[in-house]
């Protein structure tokens, strides 16, 4: 299982091993979520936004077994990595963003036609 710390609303990752005819993972803190069939399988569970903070278990079911893992769910909302923020932009963002693009990409070709006939000498 990874992270063992899981914000509310973030994404757990459970892998189990021998379940050859998929199974599933449950939980008090997200819905249930299915194991895909295989040697080794994983699956995502998303956990409640409304979680209650603090020690929470995991259940794993397949092949006629079961296991229990721990973690803990943290409070406040998770933080997405990389290019996005911590959220996605909306619609108005989206306008914004492209009308500059567009704007700048004018007036440097704009800019660039005239500094190339700057020098020319017209009859």
């Amino acid at each position: 299982m990874s992270p063992s710390q899981v914000h509310q609303g973030a994404t757990l990752s459970v892998t189990a091993s021998g379940c050859t005819s998929g199974g599933t993972v449950t939980s008090a803190v997200f819905p249930a979520v299915h194991l895909p069939a295989g040697a080794t399988t994983t699956a995502t569970a998303r956990v409640d936004n409304s979680a209650t903070p603090g020690a929470a278990r995991l259940t794993v079911t397949c092949s006629g077994r079961s296991a229990n893992a721990n973690f803990t769910v943290l409070r406040g909302a998770a933080t997405q990595g990389g290019l996005g923020g911590s959220h996605s932009p909306g619609t108005a963002e989206m306008v914004l963003g492209a009308s500059m693009a567009a704007g700048s990409a004018a007036a440097g070709a704009f800019y660039l036609v005239r500094r190339h006939n700057h020098g020319r000498v017209r009859a």
